[in-house]
């Protein structure tokens, strides 16, 4: 018997005990249902974090002040030991950056003033300034809704002025007040409103859009006092991805000369670099979505073991039919062959509909696990089918083996 007759007699088979091929084909719906929509939802929440990461500046390296370490014991930034210095980052190391790195296309400072309250009209936000350079668009990959960015001439007049995020503007102003030219207050001064960045979106615990951001001479007079060069952090725009890693060598030779480190005093200083973070959470994610796969796989060997337990009694119940089989000719590997089939016929087609079952569940799952979009891939539709392929071969294997070992006189004498 050719295989599209070994499939036609297991259909006809399997439509001829609907209700119990549905009952048996529900454990394997269940099983690839929940597999397809647990990894679409983890591929989905992988692929967000992805372009967040993305849209935060692809080639772009943050530099942050690290403390120096003395027996175990760290001291913080401006704490002088042994010659060694745990200063802040500065004016003078952005100067020393543009004027001697060659890996870089663009560079911008930052001062950060954190929990700090921006008020208008008896509204409060608490939220983070950022003082920074107009570089600062270009570099961190922002974009302006409406109005413009910090410029050249707010930062040599020390001006006060803002620009709001989405979310500061929804939470001070909601959709009923335009904020351009407003005067909102920072730290009880007014500053006025004249721009309004795009919406961004967050990774993880992080949200961008809640900030706002005044100039760097504003940010350092401000809120660090008269004749303050710290800064917060150096975000460095790499000529392109390829040399990320040579750029964080030139950039770390450089802030070590500039801070007069020796060769065997460690760095007072980090860079990060964000294709090492994106590494990390692929890393995370996949571990994440192998886990949530392998638990809804467990579901597909209950499948498997009600797909024998139904093979087992339909080989009970054919069993003079395997014997006339048998006494007309069939051989034991035809025998085996038609059972086997029929297995995997049945848990295939449940496959397709567990497949269907996940697609939908997957839609339904994600918005409540807070994510924004499920991602079924046709890698995970082809494991899934593979598998219930599998599970069918493997549960079906016995129920075969036994109905090909039947002998034909006692099959045709079994009542």
């Amino acid at each position: 018997m050719n295989v599209i007759a070994s499939v036609q007699v297991a259909l006809r088979s399997l439509v001829a005990n609907k209700l119990r091929s549905g009952l048996t084909m529900l454990g394997i719906i269940i099983g690839v249902g929940a597999v397809i929509a647990l990894v679409a939802v983890g591929a989905g929440a992988q692929a967000q974090v992805l372009e967040r990461f993305e849209g935060l500046g692809a080639n772009m390296l943050t530099i942050s002040p690290g403390a120096m370490f003395f027996r175990g014991v760290s001291f913080g930034r401006g704490v002088s030991f042994g010659g060694a210095s745990a200063q802040s980052l500065t004016n003078n190391d952005v100067e020393a950056i543009a004027s001697l790195a060659s890996s870089i296309s663009a560079i911008a400072p930052e001062y950060s003033a954190r929990g700090q309250q921006v008020a208008y009209f008896g509204k409060n936000y608490q939220t983070t300034v950022l003082g920074v350079t107009p570089e600062y668009l270009r570099v961190a990959n922002w974009q302006v809704e409406r109005g413009r960015f910090i410029e050249s001439l707010d930062l040599t007049n020390r001006a006060r002025v803002v620009v709001l995020g989405a979310t500061v503007v929804e939470e001070l102003f909601g959709n009923l007040v335009d904020p351009l030219g407003k005067t909102v207050k920072i730290n009880r001064q007014n500053y006025q409103v004249v721009g309004i960045m795009a919406a961004k979106g967050g990774v993880g615990f992080q949200n961008p859009d809640d900030q706002v951001f005044i100039p760097l001479s504003t940010a350092q007079l401000k809120f660090g006092g008269a004749g303050n060069t710290s800064l917060e952090s150096i975000n460095v725009q790499v000529v392109s991805t390829d040399k990320m890693e040579f750029a964080q060598a030139e950039l770390a030779a450089i802030l070590r000369a500039s801070h007069g480190l020796t060769s065997g005093q460690a760095n007072d200083f980090t860079i990060q670099n964000p294709t090492q973070m994106v590494e990390t959470v692929q890393a995370t994610m996949g571990t994440f979505i192998v886990l949530l796969g392998s638990i809804a796989a467990i579901s597909l060997v209950v499948g498997g073991i009600g797909v024998m337990n139904i093979m087992l009694v339909s080989v009970t119940e054919r069993t003079r039919e395997i014997g006339i089989r048998k006494a007309v000719g069939a051989r034991r590997r035809d025998i085996m062959a038609q059972f086997l089939v029929e297995a995997i016929v049945l848990t295939f087609l449940g496959g397709l509909v567990g497949v269907l079952a996940g697609y939908g569940g997957a839609q339904v799952v994600t918005p409540l696990m807070g994510g924004t979009r499920a991602l079924v891939t046709p890698n995970s539709v082809a494991m899934a089918l593979t598998v219930s392929i599998a599970v069918g071969l493997f549960f079906g294997l016995y129920p075969a083996s036994r109905a090909a070992a039947l002998h034909p006189i006692d099959a045709l004498r079994y009542e």
